[in-house]
């Protein structure tokens, strides 16, 4: 915290702006977090901070007079400005949700009493970008194209990238509103290009851009052109569908940026990559309800429910590509088609439930499915390839400390044994069976 007060002490001192120490170096909100105390500058850059504030490394250290110096007006002046520009950013924020969840009426009255305030630079694009989409959102076409104009200049005065790229695209929105066809291409196809060169990294992003050229040029009926551009979009709607997927890239999008020092973005995404892991877990859950509920229907003997059950679950688990919940899903449909005797269904449900298995090197998950197998195996009498099935399943299982799942396979065995006339073995089995609910340091 001293240092950071050392840090704005100088900068006040020079009339500095904090974008103007930050120019070409670091981030506006870098700058304000050191000056917060909220991060502590490595050596290189506390170096680089002494040389654009013309001090000594020394004086921001402590060791020269610096500390000496009461608080300014100027600095006074600035704690309370700093209150200001926190009630500015919280404004924006609650308008950027509202107007995302579909509230662009109470977004936009948000906004628009914001005109009155002396924004700052970033503030001011903030809010024409907000506005522009909140027209797009009514329908007001004209207002949202003189928002975006009046923006875009202003975002590349305050130099950043991504912010620029955001606005251009709103505006080739209001531009495709009006039929200008020709003027929206070309925004578009500038953030295209600020995407390929690197400037602005967010896949949905991109997505978003892609799906708005290859729109533009349907609407032009340039059909080829469109296809071209849609599936583009197209190979990268998996990434974008699959929420652990998109928590990950955007985890690797908040180490890049506050590895520049660019803290606000690397929280940004950080928090974003949050959410997206959330979404995913809420996303499994949701699936292996669906799941349970639909075996529970099974059990109950109501197949149709069981049947619609367990094809949401699996569609839920295809959609945002849970391997785990794909292979649940099919050995509880392959084992609802068994009792229905479809048995051909039964075995494409179970040989997917296998494969995806395979494809985890998860001994439970690869157990389980082969179990299911075993039990379609003999449904076709091919009791051969059924006892190849539970002998894979056991001694999978013997890799684990799963006791009741071991317990529960050699249960199966021993019954599939039984049937086949092996009581021999069938009564090994179930010894083994007991032995495995027997926990280790029972003694007799």
């Amino acid at each position: 915290m001293r240092l950071g007060q050392r840090l704005r002490r100088a900068r006040l001192a020079r009339n500095l702006t904090q974008g103007e120490v930050a120019r070409n170096q670091f981030s506006v909100s870098y700058v304000s977090a050191v000056e917060r105390g909220q991060i502590r500058p490595s050596l290189g850059a506390l170096e680089k901070l002494a040389e654009r504030l013309q001090v000594p490394l020394t004086d921001l250290l402590g060791e020269g007079g610096l500390d000496n110096l009461g608080p300014s007006p100027a600095e006074s002046r600035e704690a309370s400005n700093e209150r200001v520009r926190d009630e500015i950013d919280a404004r924006l924020r609650e308008a950027q949700i509202l107007s995302r969840q579909g509230k662009a009426d109470a977004a936009l009255d948000i906004l628009l009493r914001m005109s009155s305030q002396h924004l700052s630079l970033r503030e001011a694009v903030l809010q024409r970008w907000h506005l522009t989409y909140c027209y797009v959102a009514l329908g007001r076409a004209e207002d949202a194209r003189r928002e975006a104009s009046e923006a875009l200049p202003m975002a590349e005065r305050l130099g950043d990238a991504e912010l620029i790229e955001r606005v251009r695209n709103e505006l080739g929105n209001a531009y495709s509103m009006l039929h200008s066809h020709a003027l929206a291409l070309d925004n578009y196809r500038a953030s295209l290009a600020a995407i390929e060169q690197g400037r602005i990294q967010d896949p949905t992003f991109k997505l978003n851009v892609l799906y708005n050229i290859g729109n533009q040029y349907w609407h032009r009926g340039e059909f080829e052109n469109a296809i071209g551009y849609l599936q583009q979009a197209a190979a990268l709607a998996p990434d974008i569908i699959n929420p652990e997927g998109l928590g990950a890239i955007y985890w690797v999008l908040s180490l890049s940026y506050g590895s520049k020092g660019d803290t606000a973005q690397a929280k940004m995404y950080a928090l974003r990559s949050i959410g997206k892991y959330e979404e995913a877990g809420n996303r499994r859950l949701v699936a292996q309800v669906y799941n349970r509920l639909g075996r529970a229907y099974a059990q109950a003997g109501q197949v149709g429910d069981a049947l619609a059950q367990l094809r949401t679950a699996y569609e839920i688990a295809s959609g945002q590509q849970d391997v785990r919940g794909i292979a649940e899903a099919q050995r509880s449909l392959a084992t609802v088609y068994l009792q229905e005797r479809r048995i051909e269904d039964a075995k494409e449900a179970a040989q997917e439930a296998l494969d995806r298995a395979d494809a985890m090197s998860d001994p439970l998950q690869q157990a389980d499915s082969h179990l299911v197998m075993a039990r379609v195996r003999e449904a076709q009498e091919d009791l051969e390839s059924a006892e190849q099935h539970y002998t894979q399943a056991v001694d999978l299982l013997g890799t684990t400390q799963s006791n009741e799942h071991v317990r529960e396979a050699y249960a199966q065995f021993s019954n599939f044994l039984e049937r086949r006339g092996d009581n021999k073995r069938a009564f090994e089995m179930l010894k083994q069976a007991f032995r495995a609910g027997v926990p280790e340091s029972t003694s007799y």
